[in-house]
This record gives structure tokens, sequence and C-alpha cells, in this order.
């Protein structure tokens, strides 16, 4: 028997809050704690490190020149280059501090507004991830790199209604003039002249037609399968898209040499310039690196979300430098 009056509902759900509530400041600090190792600036180790990768036969693209010793160092104390593979964070601590992150927000949510919505909105967020990240693959590697026109599809296409195939946007040419340190050789091109970054960033326009692509996606599977109201949809639809444009516009540019787009012509580039130089840009822009290395840059297609190429077996690894690799 209860020596007083058993508690009300009401003081059994504010009791099972708070301690609910506990528990998402607890997993707050876990997730803090884990994204400042993840967003730490590592200190430089010696080249001396080892890398595993998924293609150990991949080899930079040949004869490309390089600068002195002297300026590659300087640029890599500018921008997240790594000096080894050893600089490179592990994917899965990566990965498993950004389920720590969703989990407290989960937690949050569960706190706040109870299970239901809780599991609703890491449901959505996670859903979100997978679309950007499955978008940044497909759009990269079969239209920028024209893939599609190598699909047995493409080919029946062109060849029963007599097309033409899809012709390069620039980001061949842009390929095309990277050096195997990620300098650019400058030389004329109608397509890479008429834009400023030279096809490494994107603009305002660009940013919008992104935005429908995956909006297209976005709204069925979060309205309608996850429950999230319109409103709450598109505040995750433009949050994913301005994050994506921010850490695209702070490390494309930047890695090749290039000024930091101004907010006149995209999201701006300085926007996560603090960033540069933690863990989670050194795996980004290594990443990336090795997506210019490997034999016909088939490889690390994902730029700002990883996951589609390791679930299509494309991912590369890092690859270091042709200097590196011959040493």
């Amino acid at each position: 028997a209860w020596p007083t009056s058993p508690p009300t509902m009401p003081t059994m759900r504010r009791f099972s809050r708070n301690r609910a509530s506990c528990l998402v400041v607890i997993a707050a600090g876990v997730s803090l704690l884990a994204c400042s190792r993840a967003f730490a600036v590592p200190s430089l180790v010696g080249s001396s490190g080892s890398g595993q990768f998924l293609h150990e036969s991949a080899t930079p693209l040949a004869g490309a020149p390089r600068r002195s010793s002297t300026a590659a160092a300087a640029v890599q104390q500018m921008t997240a280059a790594p000096a080894s593979a050893a600089d490179v964070p592990a994917l899965w601590r990566l990965a498993l501090e950004g389920l720590v992150g969703l989990g407290a927000i989960g937690g949050a949510l569960y706190a706040a507004v109870g299970q239901s919505v809780a599991l609703r909105g890491v449901a959505g967020l996670a859903g979100l991830y997978v679309i950007c990240s499955l978008n940044e693959y497909i759009v990269h590697r079969y239209y920028q790199h024209l893939g599609l026109n190598r699909t047995p599809i493409s080919r029946w296409f062109r060849r029963v209604f007599n097309l033409q195939p899809m012709k390069s946007s620039g980001h061949v040419e842009h390929h095309a003039e990277t050096l195997d340190d990620m300098s650019l050789d400058q030389k004329p091109d109608p397509i890479l002249d008429s834009d400023p970054f030279r096809g490494t960033a994107f603009s305002w326009s660009i940013s919008a037609g992104m935005t429908m692509e995956i909006a297209l996606q976005s709204y069925p599977f979060l309205v309608f399968l996850c429950g999230w109201t319109w409103k709450a949809a598109t505040i995750g639809l433009f949050g994913a898209m301005l994050l994506h444009a921010a850490v695209w516009q702070t490390l494309h540019p930047n890695m090749h040499e290039l000024p930091d787009p101004p907010i006149s012509y995209g999201v701006p580039g300085w926007s996560l310039a603090w960033l540069r130089k933690t863990r989670y840009f050194r795996f980004l822009y290594a990443n990336h690196e090795g997506h210019h290395r490997v034999p016909g840059a088939h490889g690390n297609y994902n730029v700002c979300f990883p996951l589609a190429d390791h679930v299509f077996g494309t991912y590369a690894g890092y690859v270091p430098a042709k200097e590196k690799a011959s040493a």
C-alpha cells in the first residue's frame, strides 16, 4: 500500500519525462565528446603510415606535372590535405559518431514531444541522408562523368531513336585540367572559361535545381511514409541542401586552389571554413583526392555525404599522390 496517495498519471508522466531528459543530457554529452574528436584538428604525422585500399592496384593519372615540395607543403597548411593515410580518420569512427549524434537528436525529441515523434524524426533524418547520398552518387557518376552514355538502355535509346550521346556539362573538362596534386593546369576551354570557379562550385541556379530534384523524392518519403508535416519536411529539405552546398563550396574550390565562392555566386565558401583542418574535412579531402587519382575517375563518387560508394562497391579509399605511391 502507498503510504500516501498513489502517484497520478500526470505525475508518472513527468517522472518519466524527467528521467528521459537526464538520459538526453548524458547522450548529448557523449555525442559532443564524439563530435569533438571528429572535428578536432589533429597533429600531422609522418608519411610512413600505410593505408588499406579497396583497389590496391589503382595508380594516379600518368604524366600529371606536380608542384615543388615547398609549394605543396604550403598548400597543405591552408587546406585539409592529409599528409598520409594515417592522417585520414577511419570511416567507421565518423559513421559511429554520426549515429551517436542522430541518437542524441532522437532522445531530445523523445523528451520534448514523445516517442512517436522521436521515431519518425530519426527515421526521416536518416532517410534524408540516404536520399542525398544516392543522388550525389548517381548525378556524379552518370551525369557529370557521362556514365549514362555507357549503359545498355542509353545505347538502345540512341540506336532506336537516333539520339546523340549526352554531352559534358564541364565536369569532364574539370578532371582533364586537374593535376595529381589537385592544382589546376588552366588552359582555354569554352565551358570552363565561362565559369569563374571552373566547374568546382554550385551557383544559386544549380543549387535551386538540385533542391527541386531532392524535393521530388524527400517530400513523399518524409510526409507520407514518416508522417512529417509539410512544414517540417520543408525545413528538413532546405536544411539538408544548405548543409550539402556549404560543405561542397567550402571543400571543392579550396582544394583546387580557387577562391571561396561569394554569396553573390552561391552558398558562400567561407561558411564552413573553420572546419577545413578538422578530421571530418580530412576524410572528405582524401576521399575526393582518390576520386581524381583512380584510373578513369571511377571511384569515390560521393563528395559530401559518404554512403553510396560503399553500397555499390566503388569506394577506392585513400589513394596517395604519384610521388608517394612510387616512393
